[in-house]
Formats: structure tokens, sequence, C-alpha cells
């Protein structure tokens, strides 16, 4: 599990940020619980984490579809500024979670959050889960423990940072993002480019540069809030 600590000083705000991947078994979960059906396995999965969230109070406990994530700096950058909105209340939804949501697909209509970083029944059947725990005080590895123990699970290697050419393309495709704007990018920072070929440059230059286009349009969902909020004012 990758556990983190987060200071935004501007707020005075500490928190933890817990990543951990696990592999969910399908069938026991619904012998587990005697469920019948995958809308109530669904359900079942987010209940379980609302009592657990509701016993561990301060805290957010979040399963992620991680097709259009690209790495744990993206993760760790929405949860930033969910922090942020919801210290200034700028928030749209009024749970974190959804937020979250919000921020990591960059877009600020809910349904779209949720169906592009929410987990559905198809993930629940894949078996590779990754979650995100956010906690003001130090107790992600207490909670991830009793995840693992609610479930009857194991965690297993977390495959957030790995890349690959197709995710790349998936990622750029989802957040609109050309190759125009990676070269100019990588330009700013010096590194040299052949024949101006995306498929001439290594994929950790190339995540960098995603990475700073998906901060920016975060930060423009995040300035386009702030901006609504005012103009109820005047």
């Amino acid at each position: 599990m990758i556990i983190k600590k987060f200071n935004i000083k501007e707020i005075s705000l500490e928190y933890f940020v817990g990543i951990s991947q696990i592999k969910f078994n399908f069938s026991q979960f619904l012998q587990l619980f005697t469920i019948d059906n995958e809308e109530e396995a669904l359900k079942h999965l987010f209940q379980l984490t609302q009592e657990l969230q509701n016993r561990n109070k301060g805290s957010m406990i979040q399963f992620i579809k991680d097709k259009y994530l690209l790495n744990e700096n993206h993760l760790f950058t929405a949860c930033y500024y969910m922090q942020k909105a919801f210290y200034y209340n700028t928030n749209i939804s009024n749970k974190k979670n959804i937020e979250f949501l919000l921020y990591l697909s960059a877009n600020r209509q809910i349904s779209k959050g949720i169906e592009t970083f929410g987990i559905n029944f198809k993930d629940l059947r894949k078996g590779n889960l990754l979650f995100c725990i956010i906690s003001q005080s130090n107790t992600i590895s207490k909670i991830n423990s009793e995840i693992l123990s609610i479930l009857k699970v194991n965690e297993i290697e977390r495959a957030i940072n790995s890349l690959s050419n197709e995710k790349i393309t998936v990622i750029k495709e989802y957040y609109g993002i050309s190759d125009n704007q990676i070269f100019s990018i990588l330009n700013s920072y010096g590194v040299k480019l052949v024949d101006n070929q995306i498929s001439n440059i290594d994929l950790d230059s190339i995540s960098l540069a995603l990475y700073d286009l998906i901060c920016e349009k975060m930060a423009l969902l995040n300035l386009e809030k702030i901006k609504i909020r005012l103009a109820r004012f005047f």
C-alpha cells in the first residue's frame, strides 16, 4: 500500500492518502453476504464502504476505475483539489467521494465523473479493484486492514503507475489532449523531439507532459467553480 502525508499550508490542513489494490473474488463476495445478483453486490459494497467511513470519522474511501487514471500523482492532485473545494465551499457535490471523482475526471458533471472513474458490475467481475483512502488522521493502515478483513481479500501489486502506448492513447482521447500539446510541454522542458512523432518519445516523458495537462484541466475546473460561487453574490 502507498501511504503519503500532505499539508496544504494555505488552509493549514494536514491529511493522509492511501492507495491500495485488491484481488476481489466476485463469487466469494456473493456467497459471503448471501447476495444473488450484480446490482445488489455493487450496492452492498458501497454500503460496506459507507459504514467504514462512518466508523472512521474524517475519512473517505473510494473505489476507482483506473482506465483513465494516469498515475498516483493524478490521484493525489485530485485529492488536493477536493480538500480545497470543501474548505472554500466551492464543492459541487455534498459528498467528498463524488467531488473527488469530479476532479479525477476534470469535469463538473457528476454523471461523467461517476461513469469514468466510479466502478461498476464489470469491474467487480474483473476483480482487480483499486481504492483510495483519505484521512485527516494517520489511520490509513487501520482502515485498509478493516477493508481487507471485511471483504476477505488480499492486497496485490499495484498497477497504478504502469503505462502502455494503448493506455496513453485512451487517456489522451478522454481528456481531449493532442500530440501538439504534449510536444509544447516537452519543448518547454528542453526535451529533444525527433521529427515531432510521439512514437519517438519515451513513455515517462509523455506521462510527465500528460500529468501537467491534466493538472491544468483540474485547475481550470477549480477556477470555474470559484467563478460560479462568486457570481452568486453579485
